[in-house]
């Protein structure tokens, strides 16, 4: 099992790596993720959306136990 968890986190960040590069190479295939960050935070539906995101990113998983 652990085999497979490492093989998944792997495969996520070689995907991630993938989208990062791939528009330097090819610009006429994906945007560059500040370009996408520019068009979103343009939206004030898309901000909200990111706020709410990133509170239950932090609740989930960045939160730490607090009760003893």
């Amino acid at each position: 099992m652990r085999l497979v968890t490492v093989a998944a986190y792997s495969a996520v960040a070689l995907l991630v790596a993938a989208l990062l590069v791939l528009p330097r190479v090819r610009p006429d295939l994906l945007e560059r993720p500040s370009v996408l960050a520019d068009r979103m935070m343009g939206e004030p539906a898309a901000r909200v959306v990111l706020v709410v995101f990133w509170w239950w990113l932090g609740w989930h998983f960045l939160a730490g136990a607090t009760l003893a």
